[in-house]
């Protein structure tokens, strides 16, 4: 296997997709990477809102999906109708076909996850990405990392 040249990805520098109350960003995948790796989206959602969708249930997955919980004031994550308390540092491991999402009805704050997916065709954002874009990620600044080496930001 070839070497690969290292990468640095900053969610300030991740245009995030999505205009409602969740927003994305996609922090790695393989088109970034330039090879395989774990898929990680950084997800916030605004303060007063859910995920739960038109069905009141959320999403269901076929494949394992991982939350971590960078940022909770008063949220749920909510697994197949049971609600549990979110808190930062928090882990959750969402087998495949359990239905899920995020209640931040009663936080007056945003909440914010990573969602780590084994391979980035299994997020379905992704997939939204590529098609409103063309391309799975968007940066703000394509020098940003010569910027941070360089002391510039």
């Amino acid at each position: 296997m070839g070497k690969f040249k290292w990468k640095l990805v900053n969610s300030e520098n991740v245009v995030p997709f999505g205009d409602g109350a969740y927003q994305s960003r996609m922090m790695t995948g393989d088109e970034m990477a330039e090879h395989q790796v774990v898929n990680i989206n950084e997800g916030t959602l605004k303060a007063g809102e859910t995920t739960a969708g038109e069905s009141g249930r959320g999403g269901v997955h076929e494949l394992t999906e991982i939350y971590y919980t960078i940022e909770s004031d008063d949220a749920d994550i909510v697994l197949d109708d049971v609600h549990v308390p979110t808190k930062a540092g928090d882990i959750f491991i969402i087998p495949g076909g359990t239905y899920h999402w995020i209640d931040n009805s009663r936080s007056k704050k945003p909440f914010r996850l990573f969602t780590f997916w084994p391979k980035q065709e299994q997020n379905e954002v992704y997939h939204a990405r590529l098609k409103a874009w063309g391309t799975s990620v968007k940066n703000i600044d394509n020098d940003y990392t010569e910027k941070r080496i360089k002391g510039k930001k």
